[in-house]
């Protein structure tokens, strides 16, 4: 028979056999096993016997966890023989012993362990009797059939919600699961499942689901009832005590005493059981019965309460993946623009990106195939693909490597930023080294390619730096990541009266590489919509070292 040897915290010891396909253990008094200690939660665990003889540790959503061994658990954990089991401050040996002529009768074990563990010297309630031949005389109560029966359903409910509520992944199936289950608890006729967002307040709250079948006045009628099926006298309750709630007859409860709704509503017995998250109360789920009162008992309170935290569990194991998910989308969107070094930046700081229209300091890159109109007039349309999707390819690569954002292409060309969405601190350094690699690239493109399947590339390359708006523009159906600005439009013109094979940057990019470069000083652009002609510079093939 397993039995559990526990330990206070002060080394007083006392032990318990596990009779029951489900034991309870928490700090509140209407738990199988009762440890009064600030670190024990009201409903801390349970011990769950199957029928063929195997047991489970499962922890009910406590604050302080249930270790084994001293390893956290998450969900149910399989018990060997002298296994420890923490909860608080005590340690709980479980083993698995033969019958012997002594047994301990259990009809008050939870109070007076309670009270050995704490120093009571009354412990008449422990009684022990002797095995007599054939037959073995137990001092406590014969379980009836009844009882047996109801606990063993309950104790199926306990299951089935670890099986069927881990592997939902959608918050409406969990609700739906959950719902089922708390149907299969006697007394049960209709229940809700309400959710919480990140204030407190009502984030969504699923439809009342009925055990039986209703009338269709009934069923129109439901939105109308959900105001009187919860109070607010049991709704702030919830959210101030995030405690299990008990209402046996709702007429006769004077903790609500004060609630017009609950005396108008029709209900006489319900429970109310906390979803919690990670210590944040996620929610709530609610069932009651209109005709009964103690419909419930504190015994179905707990294996309420479980499936509740079993159902938060699942909720908050839901949304993560969702959430998992939708930055998995997210990280893909960006390594199609960023280099992979920003995104990771982005993804571990996303509180640095400077979204929705703000103003800074980049350096804008525009590079463009010289003649490409001309060469493709004698090239098959799918080869003109194959050829600019080649070297979008090897452009775009150049850009990341040097810590650049793609943020467009353009025909036959392509544009790149330097400082946005995040600042490296030296990207007009890094537009000016992925000018010259782009050029370099063109050379390796063409000997990489076979004689006379493509035609020579040259691109003429334009980079200024200045100050942009940058953030997300568009319309509500489609928006992008870009920069708009003067400097934007100087970088574009500068780009197209760069020659063949050649890098122009601005004076302003000129000042920021601080003569990292050979610079040649060119003739001033005249460019539209400027009085002044700017100062622009080529730059050689050479980096000052």
């Amino acid at each position: 028979m397993p039995q559990l040897t526990i330990t206070a915290p002060d080394g007083k010891q006392g032990t318990l056999e596990l009779t029951k396909p489900l034991v309870t253990i928490g700090r509140a008094h209407n738990n199988d096993l009762v440890l009064n200690h600030s670190r024990v939660s009201r409903l801390h665990a349970v011990v769950k016997t199957a029928s063929d003889g195997s047991s489970f540790v499962s922890d009910c959503g406590s604050t302080n966890g249930v270790l084994v061994n001293e390893r956290r658990i998450s969900g149910d954990e399989r018990l060997a023989s002298g296994d420890h089991i923490t909860i608080g401050d005590f340690d709980l040996r479980f083993e698995q012993v033969e019958k012997s002529s002594l047994q301990i009768a259990r009809t008050q074990i939870s109070t007076t362990l309670d009270q050995m563990l704490r120093g009571h010297k009354d412990t008449d309630a422990l009684k022990f009797t002797a095995e007599l031949p054939g037959r073995l005389v137990d001092a406590g109560s014969t379980l009836r059939l009844k009882k047996l029966e109801r606990e063993n359903r309950l104790l199926n409910v306990l299951y089935d919600a670890g099986r069927a509520l881990h592997s939902r992944l959608s918050v409406d199936d969990i609700a739906a699961q959950v719902l089922e289950l708390a149907f299969r608890i006697e007394g049960v006729e209709r229940g809700f499942m309400m959710l919480f967002d990140g204030n407190g307040g009502v984030e969504r709250q699923t439809e009342v689901r009925y055990r039986r079948p209703h009338s269709e006045n009934e069923d129109q009628g439901a939105e109308q009832q959900i105001g009187f099926i919860l109070s607010r006298a049991v709704l702030e309750r919830m959210r101030e005590e995030r405690e299990p709630i008990l209402i046996t007859d709702v007429s006769a409860d004077e903790r609500f005493a004060g609630s017009e709704s609950m005396r108008v509503s029709g209900l006489r017995s319900a429970m109310c059981a906390p979803l919690l998250a990670q210590d944040r109360l996620a929610g709530l789920l609610y069932v009651d019965n209109l005709r009964a009162p103690s419909a419930f008992t504190e015994e179905e309170l707990n294996i309420f309460a479980v499936v509740a935290t079993q159902a938060a569990a699942a909720i908050d194991n839901a949304m993560a993946h969702g959430r998992l998910a939708k930055q998995a989308v997210e990280r893909s969107a960006l390594e199609r623009f960023l280099a992979p070094e920003v995104v990771e930046m982005v993804a571990a700081n996303p509180s640095e990106i400077r979204l929705g229209g703000v103003n800074q300091k980049v350096s804008i890159l525009f590079a463009d195939i010289r003649g490409f109109t001309t060469l493709s007039e004698d090239m098959a349309p799918e080869v003109i693909v194959e050829l600019l999707n080649e070297f979008f390819t090897r452009a775009s690569e150049v850009i990341f490597q040097h810590g650049g954002t793609l943020d467009k292409y353009l025909g036959d060309g392509v544009m790149a930023l330097f400082g946005a969405p995040i600042s490296k601190g030296d990207d007009a350094l890094n537009a000016v080294r992925a000018a010259l690699a782009i050029q370099k690239m063109l050379a390796e493109l063409a000997s990489d390619m076979s004689p006379g399947k493509w035609p020579e590339l040259r691109v003429g390359v334009g980079v200024n730096t200045g100050i942009v708006t940058a953030g997300n523009i568009g319309s509500p159906k489609r928006i992008d990541y870009t920069v708009v600005g003067d400097a934007v439009n100087v970088a574009s013109r500068m780009c197209a009266s760069a020659k063949p094979g050649q890098v122009m940057i601005s004076k302003s990019t000129a000042e920021e590489v601080k003569g990292a470069f050979r610079l040649r000083r060119l003739r001033p652009l005249k460019v539209k919509g400027r009085s002044r002609a700017l100062s622009v510079y080529s730059v050689a093939g050479i980096e000052i070292l």
